[in-house]
């Protein structure tokens, strides 16, 4: 089965090698390797009937004495596999030969391998450039990328769940590094990795649904990975086994038969411009991953694409690299401003344009006057980047805020709409699985025909009443939710 942006792909730990690859690790035991050994039983594909997995990652090679007695383990469960439908991706890694890894992958009939680094151009197969975030080659001809360092999405345990800076309890979340993916190579499949955290307790089956729909959300996906005693109880058949899969086979299955909101792009008065790379990546992404617990939405666009990019809807723009943009960038961020926008730049911006406006010593940014608009340069060449955001937020102000969230702390929200407008979805994810006390409350100005609730927590849409507000806008009060929803508009 050919490879596509549509593949919808599982991690399929089995065979020797991944018993080498694991047997120094720290709690590695018999039991464990054993159900290793069981999932090389083309039986066990079984589990995959009825749900959207198409794609299996396996451990191909990694330059270890198990290589070949892996490539010729995996052979029955790759043709089992490939009558049934499903496509396999073979996982080069550490100092595995791959010349020899490629041409065992060909001959074996694999879809596609996945490696780290730039992939040999007589490679004879697809090859997915599989790298953490900050090191992706996001140009690769490629049409799939995999990103190898995404985190398990909740509240972390080991933090003051009462929040920091931002007064909202800090969630763990692959939304900044994948809005950062789409914009960075639009059009591509991207898959995102992280495996279950090791913990004494099972995983509850909401824990791996938010697993799910934390990057389906943004129009990726998580390559599925399930815990050690998850499989073994797969394996055995155990009923709360497999009532957890079922639900984590649903939570794909939705986002599936929702994929229309994957194509949508994400709305919001502010933009921001980057080229995410070296040292302008940390920065970037967290500026990112602030910005939403500020409940500030927000567009990103790849620097590279931003002199042919529409800002029309924009109230403002932060570009943020220290790096100067060329001349036409520069003209259309000046226009942008003097137009009637709000130009943030970082302090080495050469040659502000425009009068100072009055000092405000309490804000991060020195404002200049710009035609109908101003321009902003920061003070501090390093400036603390929760610190410029909120800035940012203040200089902005929420008088035009056009979606407000209420009674939901735990939750990230963002807002898409259709190429022509006509369609909107917001976005809800709850990363502490449990509602609060109230139902989430959205503040939304812009008047629309139609607000309806979609979830895998509801058996059918639940359509929305819209409270009209005395200064303006209406109120939407959405039932509780304890993993994800998402709010269709129809203007």
């Amino acid at each position: 089965m050919a490879l596509s942006t549509e593949s919808n792909p599982m991690r399929w730990p089995a065979g020797p090698l991944e018993i080498a690859l694991r047997e120094k690790t720290k709690g590695f035991t018999a039991e464990k390797a054993e159900v290793l050994r069981n999932w090389l039983d083309p039986a066990t594909l079984g589990i995959l009937q009825g749900t959207p997995v198409n794609c299996l990652a396996v451990s191909w090679a990694s330059g270890l004495a198990a290589d070949a007695d892996q490539q010729k383990a995996l052979k029955p469960l790759i043709e089992r596999g490939r009558q049934a439908g499903i496509s396999f991706v073979g996982l080069i890694e550490g100092e595995a030969n791959k010349p020899a890894a490629l041409a065992a992958a060909r001959a074996a009939g694999l879809s596609a391998v996945a490696m780290e680094g730039k992939a040999p151009a007589d490679a004879g197969i697809p090859v997915i450039p599989r790298d953490a975030a900050a090191q992706m080659s996001w140009g690769a001809a490629s049409r799939v990328l995999s990103i190898s360092d995404g985190i398990w999405p909740g509240i972390p345990q080991d933090v003051n769940q009462a929040g920091g800076p931002t007064n909202l309890p800090w969630v763990d979340s692959n939304g900044a590094v994948l809005r950062i993916a789409r914009a960075m190579a639009p059009g591509k499949g991207v898959w995102i990795e992280f495996d279950p955290p090791q913990q004494a307790t099972a995983l509850t089956a909401d824990a791996y649904m938010l697993a799910v729909a934390d990057p389906a959300s943004y129009g990726a996906r998580w390559v599925v990975s399930l815990d050690d005693g998850l499989r073994a109880d797969l394996t055995a058949k155990k009923q709360p086994a497999l009532d957890t899969w079922k639900k984590i086979a649903g939570m794909m299955a939705f986002f599936q038969e929702h994929k229309e909101a994957s194509t949508y792009e994400a709305m919001g008065p502010l933009a921001v411009i980057s080229n995410f790379a070296g040292d302008d990546w940390q920065r970037g992404e967290e500026a990112i991953n602030l910005l939403p617990r500020i409940r500030q939405p927000f567009r990103v666009i790849a620097r590279s694409r931003a002199a042919g990019a529409s800002f029309d809807g924009l109230q403002a723009i932060y570009y943020l690299d220290p790096e100067a943009p060329s001349a036409a960038l520069r003209e259309k961020l000046i226009a942008f401003a003097k137009d009637g926008g709000i130009l943030f730049v970082p302090s080495k911006w050469p040659n502000p344009e425009g009068p100072p406006a009055k000092a405000e010593p309490y804000l991060l940014f020195n404002v200049h006057t710009l035609g109908k608009g101003r321009l902003a340069v920061c003070k501090e060449e390093q400036p603390d980047v929760y610190d410029s955001v909120a800035d940012i937020q203040n200089i902005i102000s929420h008088r035009n805020d056009q979606l407000r969230l209420y009674n939901a702390p735990s939750m990230n929200f963002f807002y898409q709409t259709s190429a022509q407008g006509g369609k909107g979805v917001i976005q809800l994810l709850n990363y502490s699985r449990r509602p609060a006390s109230d139902g989430p409350l959205f503040y939304v100005k812009q008047p629309h025909r139609l607000a309806r609730l979609v979830s895998p927590e509801l058996a059918s849409p639940t359509e929305l009443h819209w409270d009209p507000q005395e200064a303006g806008g209406s109120e939407l009060s959405l039932p509780k939710i304890s993993v994800y929803g998402a709010v269709e508009l129809e203007n």
